[in-house]
């Protein structure tokens, strides 16, 4: 008796975790109505809309997996941190939380999906940088420290030639 309830408890336990629809991103698990719940900033401003329509088609499917996994909730979330990415990318600011414009995020999702919509996630599994991107640029030194250090080497490239020809 002893052991077919224990066989119930896991049956339980392990049908909670398969219908339980969250995305790991980094240590902490989210669940779907809390994937676009980050914290005030100019990304969550600046993308409102987008991010206002996934939450709402979200909230609507109350954490039903196939709901979850249908083209136009799957759209809007991922229109939503497509314009997180492109902001964090156009200014140049780190992501003010691990959800804002996150490829964990919309991978996490895709992975649960896939078991059930998976003709759904076809080409959909990464964020993609903007057309006009032309990679990042880190300006390690400025032109007046250029200028000043190509003076320096000529200076002493100059005395070296005048030093080496009088020996």
């Amino acid at each position: 008796m002893q052991s077919l309830f224990f066989l119930f408890a896991l049956f339980t336990a392990l049908a909670n975790q398969v219908l339980a629809f969250e995305i790991a991103v980094g240590n902490k698990v989210f669940k779907t109505t809390e994937l676009f719940a980050i914290p005030e900033s100019p990304v969550k401003t600046a993308c409102a809309a987008n991010c206002t329509d996934a939450t709402t088609k979200i909230a609507a499917c109350n954490d039903d997996t196939p709901c979850l996994c249908r083209a136009e909730t799957f759209n809007a979330m991922l229109s939503c941190e497509t314009c997180m990415f492109n902001y964090l990318i156009a200014k140049n600011k780190p992501m003010p939380d691990p959800r804002a414009g996150s490829n964990v995020v919309v991978g996490g999702y895709v992975a649960v999906c896939k078991g059930v919509n998976p003709a759904l996630m076809t080409g959909q599994t990464a964020l993609k940088v903007p057309a006009g991107w032309d990679g990042p640029l880190v300006s390690i030194l400025p032109i007046g420290g250029a200028i000043v250090t190509v003076l320096f080497a000529g200076i002493l490239g100059v005395s070296a030639i005048l030093l080496l020809s009088n020996m």
